[in-house]
């Protein structure tokens, strides 16, 4: 029995399209804030793995006559990630949809579409939110931001958080695009990475706007030049992103080019939406589906406070 076949009334024909344009309506309102933090990539496996081998380290003084020092990288840290489905949806009978006057199915159509936006945001974003929550490590066996990341190459260990955490104002962002420019990769060499833009939560946007926007520095009344703007041998720095999914709103991140990051997310099976009858009861089911993984395979080009 093909359940379409015995149930092709005008119903079906003119309903479903219609359900479904209005559910990917909503699915593109609004532009996407984790596309701007995370590296999308597409996934056509059931798990994706990151591994690093480190550099070597830097040239030694040698003598005239002597042997040439030899190095050999060293295996740094392995990520997997595991892709995770996401599913919702609502049923309607045909009765229901036949007298629904009020554009009630048209709402809840809507509601899935702005659902699986609002989730895939919210997925991604706890990579930050969690950034420095000691239960959620990474690759290396720490947090996102910490004080004691451990390099592979060297043995001693790096940051990318503050050494006292603090609230965000132009000091202490000062402090951490001082500490950003002098992070070390794994061999214990200068990553020089320039740090991009400001992250932060909704309640520090105008805080931020003050400190980064103007070409006067902000907490002074003498006329004094904002040094974001005049940075040595880094671009200037005038960028901040309100990431409205930040739950802490203190906290405050500093970002790399996402190329230039480890913030990673695979799609396995983007969002889509598929429909199907059952025939006794006349009741649409309309479902959406999608499969994705997020993480970090390292800390590097990312910097963060959770505020004071």
């Amino acid at each position: 029995m093909i359940v379409r076949q015995r149930f092709s009334d005008m119903y079906l024909e003119n309903a479903l399209p219609a359900i479904d344009e209005v559910i990917f309506a909503r699915f593109k309102r609004f532009p996407d804030q984790y596309s701007k933090i995370f590296r999308l990539m597409t996934s056509g496996r059931s798990i994706e793995q990151t591994t690093e081998v480190t550099g070597i380290g830097g040239f030694v003084v040698t003598p005239e006559g002597a042997d040439t020092t030899y190095d050999d990288p060293a295996q740094g840290f392995d990520k997997t990630y595991n892709h995770v489905q996401y599913s919702l949806g609502f049923k309607a009978t045909k009765i229901a949809m036949d007298d629904d006057k009020w554009g009630i199915i048209r709402r809840m159509s809507t509601e899935l579409g702005k659902s699986a936006k609002d989730t895939i945001e919210v997925v991604a974003a706890d990579v930050l939110n969690q950034a420095f929550n000691p239960s959620f490590p990474g690759p290396d066996g720490v947090e996102l931001c910490s004080l004691l990341h451990p390099l592979a190459h060297s043995g001693g260990t790096e940051q990318n958080e503050l050494s006292t955490s603090a609230d965000l104002d132009p000091s202490t962002l000062e402090l951490a695009l001082t500490d950003f420019r002098a992070l070390v990769d794994h061999t214990g060499k200068r990553i020089r990475i320039p740090a991009r833009k400001l992250v932060v939560a909704p309640a520090n946007e105008w805080n931020a706007s003050e400190i980064v926007g103007g070409p006067m520095r902000s907490d002074t009344a003498n006329h004094t030049i904002n040094p974001l703007r005049q940075r040595s041998n880094m671009p200037s720095f005038s960028t901040f992103f309100v990431y409205d999914y930040l739950t802490d709103p203190d906290a405050w991140f500093l970002l790399a080019d996402k190329e230039d990051t480890e913030l990673r997310f695979y799609w396995r099976e983007k969002f889509g939406v598929s429909h199907d009858i059952d025939f006794d009861s006349r009741t649409a089911l309309n479902a959406g589906w999608m499969r994705f993984s997020v993480g970090f395979s390292n800390f590097w080009g990312v910097y963060g406070s959770p505020g004071a």
